[in-house]
């Protein structure tokens, strides 16, 4: 079984603002390491680059002029072109919601590695670093990030992120890959880039 890195972000949010859960659990079963976002609630889709976010990764794709790839939406308004991609809407309640069509004030358009815990497969043969957004079982709202630890294929990657959660898709990487949540930080070395990346799901 590939390795891959698995980080739960458990996130309580509170009307004074959010409280951390924060704790790392190492499981050296040839599969996983886990990281310890639970209710989802405070996760949003922003085009807005924030440095005092508490978590900025990468979301959706961005096209060679510098634009988000895919339809998006934003405080409850939509931009952006419809892709053929399935919409990724982040529901306060639900985690994450794979539809044709929005569920929440908040998501953007991206390629779906599991959806009701099967895999989808991908002609994307390319072994790289992989990294995605999932819901760990069908009830309740526990996001995780789950990132690769050697470089796969994206068939492969969705097959491993079967085992472990009910619903994944697909977060930008590679050059547009820098990102943060609390100290910890993504693809370090994509950090010249930063500059180009057009888009984030984020937690302020």
């Amino acid at each position: 079984m590939k390795r891959l890195t698995k980080w739960i972000l458990w996130i309580l949010g509170i009307s004074a603002g959010v409280i951390l859960l924060f704790s790392i659990i190492s499981v050296d079963d040839d599969s996983l390491a886990i990281i310890p976002i639970k209710e989802g609630k405070d996760l949003i889709f922003t085009s807005q680059y924030d440095k005092d976010a508490l978590l900025m990764i990468p979301a959706a794709y961005t096209n060679e002029d510098g634009t988000i790839q895919g339809e998006y939406r934003i405080d409850g308004k939509i931009y952006g072109t419809p892709s053929r991609k399935e919409r990724i809407s982040l529901h306060p309640t639900k985690g994450i919601i794979i539809s044709g069509s929005w569920h929440s004030d908040n998501g953007f358009q991206q390629t779906v590695l599991v959806k009701n815990g099967k895999e989808r497969m991908h002609d994307d043969n390319r072994k790289r670093i992989r990294r995605a957004l999932c819901n760990e079982s069908k009830d309740g709202c526990l996001l995780m990030i789950v990132e690769s630890a050697t470089p796969m294929t994206l068939s492969d990657f969705a097959k491993e992120l079967s085992k472990i959660c009910y619903t994944a898709v697909n977060l930008d990487t590679g050059n547009y890959g820098y990102g943060w949540y609390g100290k910890m930080k993504f693809s370090r070395w994509a950090y010249y880039n930063k500059g180009r990346q057009t888009n984030w799901i984020c937690i302020k």
